[in-house]
């Protein structure tokens, strides 16, 4: 019997257009992969709702080191009983697109569901000077579904206490065919990856140790391709569509310094990487320029000197905006409450504000000053903006269009002194664009 054709083929594009309406999001999200007709009406009739998309910010997660939970730093929301409300059960790992990925489980919290992860595959012998670390992946504008990835980077500890074979110390690193386990949720399981390597590798494993590396590993998908912060400052560009990756040489500044404040980020232009200057009040920021050759390179496009000397800031002051700490956490052993208990950790489905509206307060710029222990906090992902910590107390905001600095609100969780003692300290940060695509979760979060 002789197969039929596509019939949709057959349909005037509004009438198309009108069955695709009918889909839920995450089904017209899948619809749009089907064909690059169906995406071009998609896209011409708005079917896929921009409201229902990560496209603003709802404020940053942090991570503070003896704290259970991750703190919640936002703009107050609009009106009383809105915005962050039920606690996140851990601490965020990674974000991508409104997911954030947590120790065994996937979650959406404006949407309130959390999927767990099956059991990691056992390391292999080969590893043993190897650790792996976890990143998300989720573009909803291209399907429902998300991945997880457990990337390899070098162990410095075994590097320095092991005795390696001089083989394997002269290895390429990354090696030219990259062997990693990713997690799909099409399949529930996790499955065997390799990604095989264009150019040349960022040196041998005994080039790049002793390893210099930021507070934090960062990634950011960005176009199909998941770029990742490795040893030395290199990055490293897994393309998702053909499995291969290429790594790219980090600023030339980069390479000839030690342990620096660096964030690779997400904003208006695509992927950045930020230095700011331990020690110093110079904060440099570069844009990623690719050609289709492949060919890719670090432009540097704001090296600043911010204000100095900075005026001291007011930590006493109980800041209720323009952004607030949501103060989740409390210290158990001592039964301090630090929350009520209709306040525990995820976005409500009303806290989205309008990316055109959460430009950042102007009537408290800061003038003048020593940064004052100033460290990144991550960039806006829709604007060329800054933020920092001061001294872990206030969140700063710098605006790289008008050199503008703006304190936005205290980021210091209440008895924080009482609960890390000598140990306070800011681990992660995550700026969070919530997603309100729906879902099938197995376990909801409230």
């Amino acid at each position: 019997m002789e197969q039929q054709g596509d019939m949709t083929q057959l349909l005037p594009d509004d009438a198309l257009a009108g069955v695709l309406a009918r889909l839920a999001p995450r089904g017209i999200a899948a619809s749009r992969c089907v064909c690059k007709a169906w995406r071009d009406i998609i896209d011409a009739h708005r079917i896929l709702r921009p409201d229902l998309l990560p496209l603003s910010l709802a404020g940053i997660f942090i991570e503070f080191r003896e704290l259970r939970y991750s703190e919640f730093f936002c703009r107050p929301p609009p009106r009383q009983g809105l915005g962050v409300r039920d606690r996140i059960a851990c601490s965020v790992v990674d974000h991508c697109n409104g997911l954030l990925l947590l120790y065994d489980s996937v979650a959406n919290p404006v949407m309130g569901w959390e999927m767990p992860l099956p059991p990691r595959p056992p390391p292999s012998l080969e590893m043993e000077c190897l650790l792996e670390d976890d990143y998300l992946v989720f573009d909803p504008t291209t399907s429902p579904h998300y991945q997880v990835f457990l990337i390899p980077r070098l162990n410095s500890i075994e590097l320095e206490t092991t005795q390696i074979k001089p083989t394997m110390l002269e290895s390429e690193w990354p090696p030219s065919s990259y062997l990693m386990w990713v997690f799909s949720s099409v399949h529930g399981q996790w499955e065997e990856k390799t990604f095989i390597r264009q150019g040349p590798p960022a040196g041998t494993i005994a080039e790049l140790s002793p390893i210099y590396l930021c507070d934090a590993r960062r990634a950011v998908y960005w176009r199909g391709a998941l770029y990742v912060h490795g040893e030395q400052y290199f990055v490293t560009r897994l393309s998702l569509l053909d499995s291969t990756y290429q790594v790219i040489k980090p600023p030339n500044i980069l390479q000839s310094a030690g342990s620096q404040d660096c964030y690779l980020g997400k904003s208006k232009k695509g992927v950045y990487y930020v230095l700011m200057h331990r020690n110093s009040s110079r904060l440099q920021v570069w844009v990623l320029e690719e050609s289709r050759d492949g060919y890719a390179e670090w432009m540097l496009e704001h090296d600043i000197d911010l204000p100095v000397p900075l005026p001291r800031l007011n930590y006493r002051r109980q800041a209720y905006g323009p952004w607030i700490l949501q103060d989740v956490n409390y210290n158990e052993d001592k039964r301090i409450t630090i929350y009520n208990d209709n306040e525990s950790t995820i976005v409500d489905h009303d806290s989205e504000w309008n990316s055109d509206d959460d430009a950042l307060d102007t009537e408290d710029m800061v003038g003048a000053g020593n940064h004052n222990g100033a460290s990144l906090l991550g960039l806006h992902p829709f604007k060329e903006i800054v933020f920092l910590s001061s001294g872990m107390r206030r969140g700063l905001a710098y605006h790289l269009s008008t050199s503008k600095l703006e304190d936005i609100g205290s980021i210091y969780p209440k008895y924080y002194n009482e609960i890390s003692g000598a140990f306070g300290d800011i681990q992660d940060f995550f700026p969070y664009t919530p997603c309100r695509m729906e879902y099938l979760p197995s376990k909801t979060l409230f």
